[in-house]
């Protein structure tokens, strides 16, 4: 397998503070709605008649961010196309800004709710922007581990976000509650000084008559003292000249595009990968875990521990959910992990039922532990690889529409289900619990019998039962190969056209393939520049 540079790896994480930034934007409202001197400034009840209202106010705190963050994440395609990937993740990154510094100065709840929708902005805009960065900057063998970096470190924004939350705890006055949501503006302030130092995706340029740019990007990414003359980087600009190439000549308006089945099948993965996320009710123990734990018996200290362990098994969960995603196979991975949530739901379910308000010690520990669990089997089999699989799934031309509307769901379910979950935990308490049970049933059966696997792909397209039938050989596929999973025609490493079944039959992996092996039917011919020659394929 081709390991990433050092300098891969660099470029992947810088862009993740963009990640970091949404992850802490999600999870810092929870931390604040534990301090009594907030509810006093913002002179909301808790108590009495006005509870009733506090609730209706913290529900719009939790909507409007998921409300905003959706729509900016649908406009984000028009800039991210026309000024570039490293320009969109700025954009995400000064709206993150301007939010949060609206949110730590709010002096009522109507500037919170604006505040909130802009932060939501914010986020929705860097939801989208910096997987799409990481996925066209990656190796192919390596996507899932860099892509992953996004998931994990916006697991590691809410650890961030709850550790300082707990920091913050004892301290009294609306210091303790302004100065965490202003150390928010910290993670944006950085991205947007540090991304202008990064390279443009190379997919972006050539698409935009950028080639040279694009080559001396590659290059820079791939460059390994083991790769002197830059092989693989000439692979890869070779699949990318060659496939962008062929699909420009055969370019259709989009509403003519989506009357194509493999484009229409491709939307429709993209936004159900992302929708097995939310269908867990993940973001919901995320949004409401003060109030679960506190539920269970737990003090609002402890509560506030129990959260900040619990982000960090998300954001590590993550991470090691991009490295087997390479391994295993994205479906699977999804399929079984869905399998074994749905099992724990039902646990969790029963046990906050029958035992929270209660002084039965071991039911309410019982209920902790499983939502640690459940944490656990979403990030590394669920979270991380439903991003990677979505971001894999789109050709050059419709790559930022389509990430964007596979990501739509996360911000779409995440407004109607934490928005529900306040009014729903006060009235019916762990039966809440019973619509994700339903919903990851569905998804299960829906990855299991719709989702082709990206990465350990099916033998036969379009048979019944090739869904069982899987085998390896579009491990290290390119972006750009990818295509030959949906139906499509794709150009092969000898520069001739193939149709997708005999290009998957085949063994195209840029790793193993040679191209001085053949004479290609179509010449092409690229130049790549060292610091002492020039190479022509």
């Amino acid at each position: 397998m081709n390991k990433p540079s050092g300098y891969n790896i660099l470029v992947s994480v810088t862009a993740a503070f963009g990640s970091l930034t949404y992850g802490y934007a999600a999870a810092i409202l929870g931390n604040t709605l534990e301090k009594a001197a907030f509810y006093e400034y913002m002179n909301l009840e808790l108590e009495g008649p006005g509870a009733a209202n506090t609730t209706s106010i913290i529900a719009w705190w939790n909507t409007i961010l998921y409300v905003g963050g959706f729509f900016a994440c649908m406009s984000y395609t028009a800039f991210g196309n026309r000024y570039g990937r490293k320009s969109g993740i700025a954009l995400g990154a000064t709206v993150s800004v301007i939010g949060a510094v609206l949110q730590a100065g709010s002096i009522n709840p109507a500037m919170m709710i604006v505040a909130r929708l802009i932060v939501g902005a914010g986020m929705g805009v860097l939801l989208p922007a910096v997987p799409l960065y990481q996925a066209e900057t990656a190796p192919p063998s390596n996507r899932g581990l860099l892509v992953g970096i996004h998931a994990s470190l916006i697991g590691y924004g809410s650890m961030i976000s709850g550790w300082i939350g707990v920091g913050f705890f004892y301290t009294g006055g609306n210091v303790g509650w302004r100065v965490p949501l202003a150390l928010q503006t910290i993670f944006p302030l950085v991205l947007l000084i540090v991304v202008w130092f990064l390279p443009e995706s190379p997919r972006w340029l050539y698409m935009h008559d950028r080639a040279e740019e694009a080559k001396r990007v590659l290059i820079a990414l791939h460059k390994k003292a083991s790769d002197q003359n830059h092989l693989f980087a000439q692979k890869e600009l070779f699949v990318i000249k060659n496939q962008i190439d062929y699909e420009n000549k055969n370019r259709l308006p989009m509403w003519q595009a989506l009357k194509k089945r493999s484009l229409q099948r491709r939307f429709l993965i993209g936004f159900l990968s992302m929708s097995c996320t939310q269908c867990s009710g993940l973001l919901v123990v995320l949004t409401y875990q003060s109030t679960i734990y506190q539920s269970l018996g737990y003090s609002a200290f402890m509560a506030g521990i129990f959260g900040s362990i619990w982000s960090v098994l998300n954001g590590t969960g993550n991470l090691c959910g991009g490295m087997l995603g390479d391994y295993i196979g994205r479906k699977r991975l999804v399929a079984v992990s869905l399998v074994i949530l749905d099992c724990m739901l039902i646990v969790l379910c029963t046990t906050t039922y029958l035992y929270s308000g209660t002084d039965n010690k071991a039911g309410n520990t019982a209920a902790a532990v499983f939502t640690f669990l459940m944490i656990i089997v979403y990030a590394t089999g669920v979270d991380c690889t439903s991003l990677v699989y979505s971001s894999e799934l789109y050709p050059g031309e419709y790559r930022a529409i389509g990430v964007s509307v596979s990501l739509s769901p996360v911000l779409f379910w995440g407004c109607i289900f934490t928005g529900a979950a306040g009014p729903a935990f006060a009235n019916i308490g762990a039966l809440y619990y019973v619509v994700f049970i339903a919903l990851t049933s569905v998804m299960a059966l829906v990855v299991i019998f719709f989702f082709p696997d990206v990465s350990v792909t099916l033998l036969s397209l379009g048979r019944g039962g090739a869904l069982l039938t899987m085998s390896l050989k579009t491990k290290g596929f390119t972006l750009e190969q990818m295509s030959a999973v949906f139906g499509d025609d794709v150009v092969d490493m000898y520069g001739n056209i193939e149709n997708a079944k005999n290009f998957i039959n085949e063994d195209h992996n840029i790793e193993h393939a040679d191209l001085d092996k053949n004479t290609p039917l179509q010449t092409v011919h690229i130049e790549v520049e060292d610091e002492n020659k020039t190479e022509t394929l």
